[in-house]
């Protein structure tokens, strides 16, 4: 998503593959109907990319990194992560499967113009975050978490 430059598209914040364009006619928006509700009524839905939620393409090399490695180079740092273990294989035992959730939590912004006097993090303050906590009768093994467990 970037702003468009020129036509009836200019200075919006808008996702291209969700815009189709046709020669004979003007642009064509996919809208869900919530957004589209809301834009006829001149309110800007919370969770749109125009409502500064938009900080730029992930370029290719950064698309598969891991919590650490995305830690690595974060212009933020998290204050706690909670990531949910799985199994890779579809066939899961209830009483072995590891459940829980996904996502970050508390983010403390980073001052830009000092971010390349501190990358990288020490390796305690990328790890000092990261507290895992196992729910169940017993803990998984050595093993069971090499060969299984994939954040």
């Amino acid at each position: 998503p970037m702003p468009f430059d020129e036509g009836g598209l200019k200075d919006l914040l808008l996702d291209p593959d969700r815009i189709s364009f046709t020669p004979e006619g003007p642009p064509v928006l996919s809208l869900c109907s919530v957004y589209h509700s809301l834009l006829r009524n001149d309110k800007l839905p919370p969770l749109s990319l125009a409502n500064k939620l938009f900080l730029g393409r992930v370029p290719d090399e950064l698309k598969n990194l891991t919590v650490i490695e995305e830690a690595m180079i974060a212009r933020c740092r998290s204050k706690c992560w909670i990531v949910q273990l799985r199994e890779e294989n579809q066939d899961l035992v209830l009483a072995r499967t590891q459940r829980g959730i996904k996502g970050h939590s508390i983010i403390y912004p980073q001052q830009p113009s000092k971010i390349a006097d501190i990358l990288p993090p020490s390796v305690e303050e990328i790890t000092s975050p990261v507290c895992v906590l196992f729910v169940g009768s017993s803990l998984p093994t050595p093993e069971w978490l090499r060969d299984h467990a994939k954040p």
